[in-house]
């Protein structure tokens, strides 16, 4: 099998990044624009707030888009991606990265947490991937990337829901990657840990919160959005074309439990 010559490479390419004006998911925009894609960001905000992220892509010298969305009402996922498609063509590279969610005891979730969390973080992901799936299965090639997180491994009972979808949302790209991973296209999902992103300010705000976390991750230090980019890039890229069903966890080795007492 031939290989391209720039591994890394991505000209030609278009993105749809969910949740990527700010954060994890326009840090991945950054990475995959720098090799050359076209990238189509996604989010909540007005159009307005949005555009200072679509021109610091454009820098790249690649097309860059914004489509407005709230991936928790119905029909809204097929919405963007047809909007999507209308903008920027063919989609060759999904990034599912739109998550909410809730900081609350067990005990304490109500119905309607649990249903706003499914349908962004679950349902609209599932809807989004078989779109995708579809047609780049027909073109030849493909690479659809879920973002999980590092609850789906260290349980935390006040992220029940949040750990528990994002779970699933890894076992379906798994299952796709042996059923679906034919002509090109690969499923993988990379799980972040403990990220310094908008989400997380206002933990990290409290010394005593930070110096804590701080302390159980090996490498010494809270994760930046960047740190994902790398991850993304190699599976989206020639250079990971052989790379299909992993469950890639950039947290720094948060997820390894400590060594028993001696």
């Amino acid at each position: 099998m031939s290989h391209n010559k720039v591994p890394f490479d991505l000209t030609g390419r278009t993105a749809l990044i969910t949740g990527s004006t700010q954060g994890i998911g326009f840090a991945i925009g950054k990475a995959l624009a720098s090799a050359g894609a076209s990238i189509v960001l996604n989010g909540t905000s007005e159009e307005s707030a949005a555009q200072p992220s679509v021109d610091a892509l454009k820098e790249f010298g690649g097309d860059a888009w914004f489509c407005q969305s709230d991936l928790s009402q119905p029909g809204s996922a097929k919405q963007l991606y047809d909007e999507a498609v209308a903008k920027a063509g063919p989609i060759d590279i999904l990034i599912s990265n739109a998550s909410v969610q809730s900081f609350t005891p067990f005990l304490d979730v109500e119905e309607d947490a649990i249903d706003y969390q499914f349908a962004t973080n679950f349902k609209s992901s599932f809807i989004l991937i078989q779109l995708a799936c579809k047609d780049m299965l027909e073109r030849g090639w493909g690479r659809i990337i879920t973002i999980g997180s590092v609850q789906e491994e260290n349980y935390n009972s006040n992220f029940s829901v949040y750990g528990a979808l994002k779970a699933a949302q890894t076992h379906l790209v798994k299952g796709l990657a042996k059923t679906h991973s034919r002509n090109g296209v690969t499923f993988n999902n990379i799980a972040p840990g403990s990220i310094d992103t908008k989400r997380n300010k206002a933990f990290f705000a409290d010394p005593a919160n930070l110096s804590s976390m701080v302390a159980k991750i090996p490498v010494g230090r809270i994760g930046a959005p960047e740190d994902c980019d790398g991850a993304a890039l190699l599976l989206c890229s020639d250079a990971g074309a052989y790379i299909n069903g992993l469950n890639l966890f950039v947290d720094g080795g948060l997820r390894l439990k400590a060594d028993p007492p001696s």
